[in-house]
């Protein structure tokens, strides 16, 4: 008996592709597209019929303006007594400084300030500029920060030379006295109880600009207003400031 042949099949492979054609784009749903204009049509259509029924109303009339009531004050007549009373009182340091400076201590002797000012009285431009040594330069300076005047006491005691000074600027200058209380608070012990300014000693002696005399200095400077209270010593040892510095707060409580 013999066997039948083997029925061979081609593989999947090897059997030809269909053709294929060209690729077509997906197509659009047609509700989308209805969806889209509805939603481009509404705000449209809604903004045309609120438009034609707005136009249709009548114009609402606007309240009238009433106009302000003007304020009434009643009229009075002050005496010159009543009015003198209630005016703002002038400031302590307006009027003269010299019964204002501290009175020279008991057992002090009197110095001329290097014979700049008598002491207990008006110090002028010229003289608080000298003090320094760089006159011309001071001078120009008080000008312009707007000094009005200075009074001066000084005095000696225990072989040290004591200036204290009373320097006001005019009122619309008071920025002066602020800025010198300011400079002296950042360069020295900053003072307490409300106090501006500051006070310090140096621990090396200085020469005099006018000779080569050694000296110790020591500096406090405070301010009342538009009105600078300066107190400085001169000694030929080394001082502390605390004796500037109790100076110059007896001399800032004189003004108050």
């Amino acid at each position: 008996m013999s066997t039948p042949p083997e029925v061979t099949t081609p593989p999947a492979e090897l059997a030809p592709a269909p053709e294929s054609g060209p690729e077509r784009p997906a197509r659009r749903s047609r509700t989308a597209l209805l969806m889209a204009g509805a939603l481009l049509l509404g705000p449209l259509l809604g903004g045309g019929v609120g438009y034609a029924i707005q136009a249709q109303r009548p114009p609402t009339p606007l309240p009238p303006i009433q106009p302000a009531t003007a304020p009434g004050y009643p009229v009075t007549h002050l005496s010159a007594q009543a009015s003198a009373a209630i005016a703002p009182k002038p400031l302590a340091i307006d009027g003269d400084l010299r019964p204002l400076l501290l009175p020279e201590p008991a057992g002090a002797q009197d110095w001329d300030d290097f014979g700049a000012a008598d002491s207990g009285d008006w110090e002028s431009t010229d003289e608080l500029a000298q003090e320094a040594g760089s006159s011309a330069q001071d001078f120009r300076e008080l000008l312009i920060d707007g000094f009005r005047r200075a009074a001066l006491a000084s005095w000696q005691q225990n072989g040290v030379k004591y200036r204290v000074q009373l320097i006001q600027y005019f009122s619309d200058s008071a920025a002066s006295a602020l800025a010198q209380a300011s400079t002296a608070r950042s360069g020295g012990t900053p003072f307490t109880n409300g106090m501006d300014g500051g006070y310090r000693a140096t621990s090396t002696p200085e020469t005099y600009f006018e000779t080569t005399d050694q000296f110790y200095f020591a500096q406090a400077i405070t301010r009342r207003g538009d009105l600078v209270v300066r107190v400085e010593a001169f000694g030929t040892t080394q001082m502390t400031a605390d004796t500037v510095r109790d100076l110059a707060k007896q001399q800032w409580e004189r003004l108050a």
